[in-house]
């Protein structure tokens, strides 16, 4: 996980193809063992926005995708090198290995029963990928 962070004015705008990052995080980052690929949330009682980072492609492209995620950067494979870089700097060429940003608390829920499976994309919705421009 990188320790470098994007400003807050590079954060996910109109400008950025939330399509072609969704496509830059096409797989899990190769260099990192199972127990590395996490993914951690966390809010506090006196904000309004729940914090997110993921290194799991899965959950990753389904948070690129939400159309309330504000993202503040993207971790993208450079050789040996995991640097985060803001959404819209993302070239085609490279691969997204993580993503950190920010949902609405309003956006998540625990429900009192358990889902049908325990694949950790699927605590997302799948219909957020539905919503996403690919052309």
């Amino acid at each position: 996980m990188s320790t470098e962070t994007v400003d807050e004015e590079d954060a996910l705008g109109d400008d950025v193809d939330r399509a072609a990052l969704i496509d830059a995080f096409d797989a899990d980052d190769p260099r990192l063992s199972p127990e590395e690929k996490e993914t951690t949330l966390r809010f506090a009682r006196d904000e309004d926005v729940a914090h997110f980072y993921t290194a799991e492609a899965g959950v990753g492209r389904r948070l690129i995708a939400h159309p309330e995620a504000v993202l503040d950067g993207v971790v993208v494979a450079d050789g040996d090198a995991r640097p985060t870089k803001p959404p819209a700097e993302v070239r085609p060429t490279e691969h997204v290995v993580g993503v950190r940003g920010t949902l609405p608390v309003g956006a998540l829920l625990v429900k009192s029963r358990l889902r049908q499976t325990d694949r950790h994309a699927e605590i997302i919705s799948d219909r957020v990928l539905e919503e996403v421009d690919r052309e």
